[in-house]
């Protein structure tokens, strides 16, 4: 093996790849040879940057908006990933949720809203 850290072949999924950690990791995945699918829930310029900048370094990047809390938004997920016929890799699990203030500005609300989310119904 030439390339121990080659992801040549692979395909990987990015919860929350667009921005932040995730988009680091998205692009470095992709030119580790990887092709990635980044997902993300709202910030559709944020998608569009990570893929013109991808497709402008040549990496395969996928952006995919979906909803992974919601019913909808995880077939919407499936339908991106059934989309190639190939099977996934890996999965990087980046997609978190919070509220974005100084810690002296939290309420008990924010937090609960942010622990919450992770909890299955």
């Amino acid at each position: 093996m030439s390339d121990l850290f080659s992801l040549a072949g692979k395909r990987i999924l990015v919860t929350g790849g667009t921005r932040g950690i995730g988009r680091a990791i998205s692009l470095r995945f992709a030119r580790a040879g990887a092709r990635v699918i980044a997902n993300y829930v709202r910030n559709e310029e944020a998608a569009s940057n990570l893929s013109e900048e991808a497709q402008g370094m040549g990496l395969d990047v996928q952006v995919c908006r979906a909803d992974l809390t919601s019913r909808m938004g995880l077939e919407s997920l499936q339908e991106c990933i059934a989309n190639s016929h190939e099977p996934l890799s890996g999965l990087v699990h980046s997609a978190a949720t919070g509220v974005h203030r100084p810690f002296v500005e939290l309420t008990t609300r924010h937090w609960e809203w942010t622990l919450g989310s992770c909890q299955q119904e």
